[in-house]
């Protein structure tokens, strides 16, 4: 990886924990981050038996990540609504786009069945030398929100709101702003759209319509921060309607976003060929049989169409081959390229089921490639087992289910039968950790005898 691509940032963020109760699958669950007095933990990979609830888990932070623009969100809504009108995206695809945007019908997808109870969400997390917590709680809309962080001089309460019986209680820390007068706007607009949207969101609103010095001179510097290091977070969650695509670009923001095919304008030709050289020492690294990337340009006035190309040796031949013909586990792995080179510039990405496609061995080399050059923080899941053999016990955790339902994640380092002889994956894979499916021989006699009863009846008639 040539290093002059990167750049790190100054002050990155990091999970320390999430707490989960009533959300999805997860009754009252806890997933710590932290790496004891050593601070956060820069690399966390969630392992479980299929619906133990590692996408749910992803979605939490999918949910936080998303709140934030809401109002950008309504505003693609309607913008997806005119779409339709012009005949430019098929009507029939209007609810699937829009679907995936409603703040409010994300949070009550993200509520547990049958549950009377609020769900709560509290994020921990580190920015720079300073620590904070989150807290989010909603049934039909958010019920509560708390945002605890740095003030100026020690850590302290930056807000909270509360819905009591219907009454919006809010109380906003003096730190907050520079004047009363920006105060009692943000309250007039608290009274206008919480519970339907979140203050964070709020304040992001403002922040977009508002001129910068304004709001440089008037908001709290370090609820800005909150602010953007969260919308830093790139999250990769299967289960929404635009699975597959970030929420946000994210860094690094010096390469193409879309590196397999595109059209760019002329004055981005130098990410263009920063991008080609990246995949070049990639994939000619990861694939034996790929000798050279490179992108096939037509220029058009002042546009650039790219596509991707690589030469690969096939039956004793070097033969250049479109990318788009390659396998789909290594389409994927071009998908996650952007995402994992982010956490080089020091933001936090969340990716679903990353292993989806690619060899198992090959994952494993990619990401304990990477692991000593993490600046911001990746946080994976996974049903890839090689990695254990390799990367450190306690970046590794287990989701256990118990016969109730109940789940308890625990990191491998907690568990006393681990020593320095152990395999982790074969310990894992005998089910000493949880986490794993037991089951029995599946015994397929009554479904042959169902297939050859509907067989005869058929027959009969």
């Amino acid at each position: 990886m040539r290093k002059e691509v990167i750049i790190s940032m100054e002050v990155t963020m990091m999970f320390t924990y999430i707490k989960l109760k009533n959300f999805m699958s997860f009754k009252d669950a806890v997933f710590d981050l932290r790496h004891g007095s050593k601070g956060t933990k820069k690399f966390i990979a969630i392992y479980g038996e299929n619906g133990s609830g590692k996408s749910n888990f992803v979605n939490s932070i999918n949910l936080l990540r998303r709140s934030i623009d809401s109002f950008k969100i309504l505003v693609n809504a309607e913008k997806a609504g005119e779409l339709v009108q012009k005949r430019e995206l098929p009507k029939e695809l209007l609810e699937i786009f829009v679907s995936g945007m409603n703040i409010l019908k994300l949070i009550r997808s993200c509520r547990m069945l049958d549950c009377n109870e609020e769900t709560s969400i509290e994020y921990g997390f580190k920015i720079g030398s300073h620590e904070g917590y989150y807290i989010l709680s909603f049934a039909e809309k958010f019920m509560y929100e708390k945002l605890y962080y740095f003030t100026g001089k020690q850590r302290g309460i930056l807000f909270e709101i509360k819905n009591e019986n219907g009454k919006i209680v809010p109380m906003l820390s003096n730190k907050l702003f520079e004047n009363k007068k920006v105060e009692e706007e943000v309250y007039d607009e608290i009274e206008k759209y919480w519970g339907k949207h979140t203050l964070l969101s709020i304040l992001n609103k403002e922040r977009n319509e508002k001129n910068e010095k304004y709001i440089e001179d008037n908001y709290s510097k370090y609820v800005l921060e909150v602010l953007d290091m969260l919308q830093e977070i790139s999250v990769h969650y299967k289960k929404t309607s635009d699975s597959g695509m970030e929420v946000k670009a994210g860094k690094p923001d010096n390469i193409l976003l879309r590196l397999d095919a595109g059209k760019i304008k002329e004055s981005y030709e130098t990410d263009l060929n920063r991008s080609e050289r990246i995949l070049r020492d990639f994939f000619t690294q990861a694939y034996a049989d790929i000798k050279d990337v490179f992108y096939e340009r037509v220029y058009k006035g002042k546009e650039i169409s790219y596509k991707l190309f690589v030469k690969k040796m096939i039956g004793g031949k070097i033969r250049t081959v479109s990318f788009e013909n390659e396998s789909a586990g290594t389409q994927h792995i071009l998908e996650i390229i952007h995402s994992l080179l982010g956490v080089f510039c020091g933001i936090t990405v969340v990716y679903d089921e990353i292993d989806d496609g690619i060899h198992d061995l090959l994952l494993k080399n990619i990401l304990e490639s990477m692991i000593e050059d993490i600046s911001g923080q990746l946080i994976i899941t996974t049903h890839n087992t090689y990695m254990l053999e390799g990367i450190d016990i306690k970046s590794a955790y287990v989701i256990n289910v118990d016969y109730q339902g109940n789940k308890e994640v625990k990191c491998l380092d907690k568990y006393p039968r681990i020593q320095g002889t152990n395999n982790p994956r074969i310990m894992y894979l005998k089910g000493l950790f949880g986490g794993v499916p037991v089951v029995d021989t599946l015994d397929y006699d009554l479904i042959l005898n169902e297939l050859r009863s509907s067989n005869s009846k058929e027959e009969e008639n």
